[in-house]
């Protein structure tokens, strides 16, 4: 994906949802994304990442589908060799988590460290 993907139509305006500086940081993320204006649908309660983990393997890839600009798209995200998060499971099985890597998410979606398109 990195590289091939548009800003959304929203990528360059900034909207403010709350006081709290992270909730206004996922917004912005958010908007400049999806290209959608954020609102709150809830609290999500997200349980503390364990101690102790399992190391399955590298994430190769993550697929996903989401919401941009009004359109239903699904994306493909083939992690650069050098960039792959770790892939481990809570000891419980019951959680998923991308440990360390080299990427961020940005308006472009998933961007490796080694992407030289920016």
């Amino acid at each position: 994906m990195s590289g091939k993907v548009p800003p959304s139509s929203r990528a360059k305006t900034r909207s403010p949802i709350s006081r709290n500086k992270d909730v206004q940081r996922a917004a912005r993320l958010y908007e400049k994304f999806s290209g959608h204006e954020a609102e709150a649908i809830g609290r999500l309660k997200v349980p503390p990442m364990p101690r102790v983990g399992v190391a399955v393997g590298e994430v190769d890839f993550i697929g996903y589908t989401t919401m941009r600009d009004g359109v239903t798209e699904k994306y493909i995200h083939k992690f650069k060799s050098a960039d792959k998060p770790l892939f481990v499971v809570s000891p419980d099985g019951r959680q998923l988590y991308m440990v360390d890597g080299r990427y961020s998410f940005t308006e472009r979606g998933i961007v490796d460290k080694t992407d030289k398109s920016g």
